[in-house]
């Protein structure tokens, strides 16, 4: 699996219906955080968000998700403590590929459990279809709940107005 980003971030849709605000909502509630390298060249900059990844000032370069802020604390110190030696001046001096490794490597010394950008986008998307599909299965089962209730009323006959209506 590859952290690695090439070319502007995917973030979420940007429909003509809600400009991918659901997404982005359930993506909020869940509370997952993004491990990253930002930066170019060989400075790198190690960090994490629980926000939209392209809002960190600088083009990210390496993100790997896990599931909320502990964890990517813990991920993000591990990794420093991996690459401390390669530290100038609050950058990291190292290649891609390596910034890379060392993720994988403190998500796998500390247990956490980590994905990639692409990924985690499908796993939101479908946590989205599966809340529309929620939806509309209980829209429906209101709807044939609201039409079996109405049923009994109509099937049963008038009551007769008076005596003589019965032969």
């Amino acid at each position: 699996m590859t952290f690695a980003i090439s070319g502007d971030l995917q973030w979420f849709s940007r429909s003509k219906y809600d400009g991918g605000k659901t997404e982005r909502k359930l993506f909020d509630q869940h509370g997952y955080c993004a491990i990253y390298f930002a930066g170019k060249d060989r400075a790198l900059r190690l960090g994490w968000t629980g926000r939209d990844p392209r809002r960190i000032g600088e083009p990210a370069r390496i993100i790997a998700w896990c599931a909320n802020d502990q964890f990517a604390k813990r991920v993000v110190h591990e990794v420093s403590q991996l690459l401390n030696s390669r530290l100038v001046s609050d950058r990291y001096d190292v290649p891609i590929h390596l910034a890379e490794q060392a993720i994988c490597i403190a998500a796998r010394n500390v247990g956490v459990q980590i994905t990639s950008h692409e990924a985690m986008m499908q796993h939101v998307k479908g946590l989205r279809h599966q809340r529309l599909e929620e939806e509309l299965s209980r829209a429906e089962a209101e709807l044939r709940n609201a039409e079996l209730a109405r049923k009994p009323q109509s099937a049963s006959p008038a009551p007769p107005e008076d005596d003589y209506a019965n032969f």
